[in-house]
């Protein structure tokens, strides 16, 4: 596996090796420590873990392509020397690394699975204004194109992101892995408020879109009976904590959390906030974890307007859409739930019975292996030029 960041918390790829591992593969993820701060290798309940360079910042945009391309050669010059069956790509910024491995061993051409946990040419990571946004974009579509007709499979995280890949007419390779919670982690939250308890609202993730977490938490800071917690890492973790401090009121922050101590907060919560900025393509076809681990903690959940999730949210009545700007609406919202706990409660129930029957990781491991079983069975295509 090869992955952009240094796996010191990625909780979709460690499920899916660990899921792959326990159909009897080998798996080695190869990941770019770009701090410098972690382990060069280690192992991880089995799975192997080998770590590179270069250092560089995260989020920096157009300005990090050179250290981009020399994490792909790095990484494409230790995955050859595995000599493996399979290179999973995270995400499209490892695809070009992944091409690598194939055009280098073209006597013994691994099968090549690219694995979207966003829609990457919307997303912030791609610039998306002016001449360098075309220019970018364009770019990124080059990439997709080529790197999917190399691919033996892609695996979406996002049923919502399926039609923007339409125009490649490769329909067959595409799998739905979502990123689910695992039922025997996250289960209904058994919190309930006494008299003179704040109904609690959180947002547990990375911290990068700010407008809508501004909003939840002027939100909150207008109901005295209100509070927040904002936990999770990210680039815009600093900014949040600091407003949090000196601008407003009842809101708790923390940092990156391990996996294991993501269910304890949402037993301390009352609904589930979701919110990012809907402008953003990738955004509009996000579903995203926190929603999933929500419905699995039996919890309401609050989510953008004008998105995928948001007409999912409201066909399955599991929780309110909001605009992420417009801080009297999410303001209205959360009073509905807090004043109607029955509504709130009949909203989680019905998330957890869909977590139940079908939204759960393990019927999203078994469409995983299910996946690499079938590209395996299949003859090996030509290798990627």
């Amino acid at each position: 596996m090869l992955l952009a960041n240094d796996f010191a918390s990625d909780p979709r790829v460690e499920k899916e090796a660990l899921a792959l591992i326990a159909h009897g593969w080998e798996v080695t993820v190869i990941a770019w420590d770009r701090p410098g701060s972690l382990p060069e290798a280690e192992e991880r309940q089995g799975i192997q873990v080998r770590r590179l360079g270069p250092r560089a910042p995260y989020g920096g945009g157009v300005r990090s392509a050179p250290r981009f391309r020399a994490f792909w050669r790095g990484a494409a010059a230790a995955a050859v020397e595995l000599r493996p069956d399979v290179v999973h790509c995270h995400d499209l910024d490892t695809a070009e690394a992944g091409r690598a491995v194939l055009a280098t061993m073209r006597t013994r051409r691994p099968r090549l699975v690219l694995d979207f946990h966003e829609l990457y040419r919307e997303s912030k990571m791609v610039p998306q204004r002016g001449l360098l946004g075309v220019l970018a974009r364009a770019a990124v579509r080059v990439v997709e194109r080529r790197s999917i007709a190399d691919a033996d499979a892609v695996l979406l995280a996002n049923p919502g992101a399926r039609s923007a890949y339409d125009r490649y007419d490769a329909a067959d390779k595409f799998v739905i892995v979502e990123n689910a919670p695992d039922l025997d982690r996250f289960h209904p939250s058994a919190r309930t408020r006494s008299a003179g308890d704040p109904f609690r609202v959180c947002f547990i993730g990375q911290k990068r879109y700010t407008q809508g977490l501004h909003t939840l938490m002027e939100a909150v800071t207008r109901q005295p009976d209100m509070s927040a917690l904002l936990a999770g890492g990210g680039v815009a973790a600093a900014e949040v904590e600091v407003a949090a401090r000196e601008r407003y009121q009842r809101v708790e922050t923390e940092g990156r959390l391990d996996y294991a101590d993501i269910p304890a907060r949402y037993a301390d919560c009352d609904a589930v906030y979701a919110v990012y900025d809907s402008s953003l393509g990738n955004v509009r076809t996000l579903f995203p974890v926190k929603v999933m681990e929500g419905m699995a903690c039996a919890l309401p959940v609050i989510v953008a307007e004008g998105t995928w999730i948001a007409d999912y949210v409201v066909e399955h009545g599991i929780g309110v859409a909001v605009p992420d700007d417009d801080v009297g609406v999410v303001e209205t919202a959360l009073r509905r739930l807090a004043d109607h706990p029955d509504l709130a409660a009949e909203m989680g129930r019905r998330g957890r019975e869909i977590v139940e029957s079908e939204l759960n990781w393990a019927a999203a491991a078994q469409r995983l292996v299910g996946a690499y079983e079938r590209i395996m069975s299949r003859p090996v295509g030509p290798s990627a030029g």
